[in-house]
């Protein structure tokens, strides 16, 4: 199979927008969804948000996402975060393999991520694909469709510059 070749700078946006949240802390959270009571602070998790390659090498980005428990419902609930719910990356990295997924088979895909510099197995692109997200934004860029929650990342990433 021919190896997948992805315009450097197309990477280099991608890099830079998943290496941007390393560190960051989501603790927005007015109310509880649950019930609409007032929420306090519970504790705080670590959540990893995506892996990347960088050098021959993988390293986990992570993200803190502040909990709140209700004074009215007990409920713990966290912080408004780039995650979707039942799922252990963030956002971005979901909609970018549903939409790669949507034209590839999903070891095309995990290949095309990977020359990104993202890493995910096939067994997630798999299990992802079968699940309903809803419609995903996108955008074209260097010839390739991508998420527009990727391609927000990256452009706010350079924005902190």
């Amino acid at each position: 199979m021919r190896p997948v070749k992805v315009p450097p700078m197309l990477q280099a946006l991608v890099q830079a927008g998943m290496s941007a949240v390393d560190g960051r802390e989501f603790s927005s959270l007015e109310y509880c969804p649950h019930c609409g009571g007032e929420v306090s602070g519970y504790d705080r998790k670590v959540r990893k948000f995506a892996t990347l390659v960088e050098d021959g090498s993988e390293r986990d980005i992570h993200v803190t996402v502040r909990r709140y428990r209700c004074g009215r419902c007990g409920a713990v609930v966290p912080a408004r975060a780039p995650f979707y719910p039942g799922t252990r990356l963030g956002s971005p990295v979901i909609d970018l393999c549903i939409v790669l997924s949507s034209t590839l088979t999903p070891g095309r895909t995990v290949e095309f991520m990977r020359a990104l510099g993202i890493v995910v197995d096939r067994g997630t692109v798999r299990n992802l694909r079968a699940r309903d997200f809803g419609t995903i934004p996108t955008t074209e860029m260097f010839g390739t469709v991508l998420p527009q929650s990727v391609v927000s990342l990256s452009l706010a990433a350079f924005r902190t510059l």
